[in-house]
């Protein structure tokens, strides 16, 4: 299972994300636990006040108070002052100029609106990435199916 969070202040983006990671699972019989989050601050304070994780985050730019830049190097701060793994982050942006978000080390940059094969490399990369460690520890096979959604609200 992945934990996977969603954040961008258009909820229609956020939709259309969870819609492409629920048709990859379902495809793939891969299991998703699935956040959304209309605000960086939001899915900051989540990880700030609740013991979760993520494996990965796909984040927008351009938002309205904290930035995706500005969301993410708090994420990666909050990895090192309380030892948290390290999430995988991918920038959703329709930005050209990209240079600046390599400093928070991303999985990938996309445009918007991401297609669904962009999705589908993603969610696999992350997928395989995750349990080809746990595999070792907890032997063949893979869980099966379902999703949870929940929001950051």
């Amino acid at each position: 299972m992945l934990n996977i969070g969603i954040c961008d202040d258009f909820p229609v983006f956020c939709e259309q994300m969870e819609a492409s990671i629920r048709q990859y699972g379902e495809k793939n019989n891969n299991t998703f636990n699935i956040w959304r989050f209309g605000s960086g601050e939001e899915l900051i304070d989540l990880l700030c006040k609740e013991d979760v994780s993520f494996d990965l985050v796909f984040l927008d730019y351009l938002m309205k108070k904290l930035t995706g830049l500005e969301t993410a190097k708090r994420i990666r701060q909050l990895e090192l002052s309380k030892s948290r793994p390290a999430c995988n982050i991918v920038f959703v942006t329709s930005m050209d100029n990209i240079y600046e978000l390599m400093s928070v080390d991303p999985l990938r940059i996309i445009r918007k609106p991401a297609n669904q094969e962009t999705i589908d490399e993603i969610l696999a990369c992350v997928w395989n990435e995750k349990h080809k460690s746990t595999a070792v520890s907890s032997g063949p096979g893979r869980q099966q199916g379902g999703f949870s959604s929940k929001t950051g609200r």
